[in-house]
Formats: C-alpha cells, structure tokens, sequence
C-alpha cells in the first residue's frame, strides 16, 4: 500500500491529519495541527504537490495520546524501567519507532481529549495530547506489524498526568524517610499540591510571600511563581494578572 492510500485509510478511521514538511517535522507553510483534517481529496493534493511529505497527526481530534521515549542518549530502556518502577505500565501493542530511533505508544481514549502536552514527565518520557508526527512518514515505522485496531484504552496514569493531576512520586510511599521535616520541604509540598481555579490569586500570592521570606531573592521568586504558576495552577492566570499579584506582595515584602 503507497503512502497516499495508507493516509487515507487513516482518515477512513477517524484520525486527523496534517502535512509536514518532508524528512522535518514542522508543518507545510500555512498549516498547523489545528488545521488537520479528513478531506481526502485536500490529502491527495498534498501529495501531488509534495509526494514526499511527513504527517502529523491532531491527537486530540483523533481521541489518541501518546507517550514519547527519547532516545537522546542511545538507550531507550533507562526510561522505560523508570516507567516500570514507578509503576506506570504501557500496555500497548502499537508502537512507531521514530526518525531519532526513540518510540511512540500510541493509547486511545474513548472520552475527549483535551489538546496538551508533559514533557519530560521522568526523563527522557513525554506525554504527548495535542500532535505527533506518524507513520508513514518518512524514517516513522509501525513495529511488529501492528495496526489501529491494536491501540488499546488509555491507562488512567496518563490522563492524570495529562490533567497535572498525577507525577512519579505518587506511586512514592509518603514518609519513606527518616529525616525531619522543615519549612522548605511543607512549602514544596503546597507547591505541588497546587490549586485550581477558585482560589487562584490568593494562593499565589501566599506561595509568593512564602518565598520571600524563606529567603528567595525577589528576581528568583518572581521566576519560580511564573513556573509554578505555568505548572500547578488551573488553569494559569493571564501574566498580567499574575504580575498584579505578585507586585502587591512585594510592596508589602518591602514595606514589612
């Protein structure tokens, strides 16, 4: 089966797609993941224009998740028992290898998927929601001669993980330690344990203060609130809202 057909049996079965610039995976100019489709006569353009090009796939159109292991330093399997000792299980049949020789398991959700991503969810593991590029693309293979009815369901680590509601040390007993807890260890916990949208400002501004008096320079605290802020608030307040925050908090740091 030639490239062409095997995108459109892709379609056939309700995925999106997009073109991608060939052997890259930035889309073709005036396109993007948003605009994926299941036009078939727009696909058979595409490849009379570029017979050569990449796909991707809108993941979250298409109802798919994927985990990415990075083969960044030419070992795929440190990632994967990390995985397996956190107790976080792949279980699924349909797996790409990718053009820099990492892999792609591909999980289906049967609920909708919001378009999003976690990187480096462990090292060399990302969670992947919103686009991937995918076989057939060029140097993108389907392993052991799996196909779409092998994706199996979605294990729910992974739409926790998605949902910022779920990290490896979940599966961490709470006190497997013996050291004495201090100040920095319950603001770190505060801090990733989050907040959600009904009480967003006046956590920030609690978990700002709090920095500021253990001692955080103001320029370090200010980075920190906007990656806590990107990362344990949802959804994140507007930049400009989370500066007004922050700037009231340290008018009244200095003025203490």
């Amino acid at each position: 089966m030639n490239r062409l057909n095997q995108v459109i049996k892709m379609v056939q079965r309700g995925l999106y797609v997009y073109p991608i610039v060939p052997n890259g995976k930035q889309p073709i100019r005036n396109y993007s993941y948003l605009k994926a489709t299941q036009n078939i006569a727009l696909i058979k353009r595409w490849f009379m224009d570029e017979p050569n090009i990449n796909i991707g796939l809108n993941l979250a159109k298409s109802n798919l998740i994927v985990v990415d292991i990075d083969n960044h330093h030419n070992d795929l399997n440190t990632p994967l028992k990390s995985l397996s000792n956190l107790g976080y299980n792949l279980p699924s049949d349909y797996v790409e290898l990718t053009q820099s020789g990492g892999l792609h398991y591909y999980f289906r959700s049967n609920k909708p998927v919001k378009p999003t991503r976690k990187t480096k969810f462990i090292d060399g593991v990302d969670l992947l929601s919103d686009f991937v590029v995918t076989s057939p693309s060029n140097n993108y293979k389907v392993l052991n001669g799996a196909t779409l009815d092998d994706i199996p369901e979605v294990p729910n680590w992974i739409i926790k993980a998605l949902d910022n509601r779920a990290m490896p040390t979940d599966k961490m007993e709470d006190n497997h330690y013996s050291y004495k807890k201090f100040y920095t260890g319950y603001l770190l916990d505060e801090i990733v344990k989050g907040v959600d949208s009904g009480n967003r400002n006046n956590w920030i501004a609690s978990i700002f203060g709090k920095l500021l008096r253990a001692g955080t320079n103001p320029r370090n605290a200010y980075s920190l609130i906007h990656l806590i802020n990107d990362n344990y608030v949802s959804p994140p307040l507007e930049n400009k809202e989370l500066d007004t925050v922050v700037k009231s908090i340290l008018k009244r740091f200095i003025n203490e």
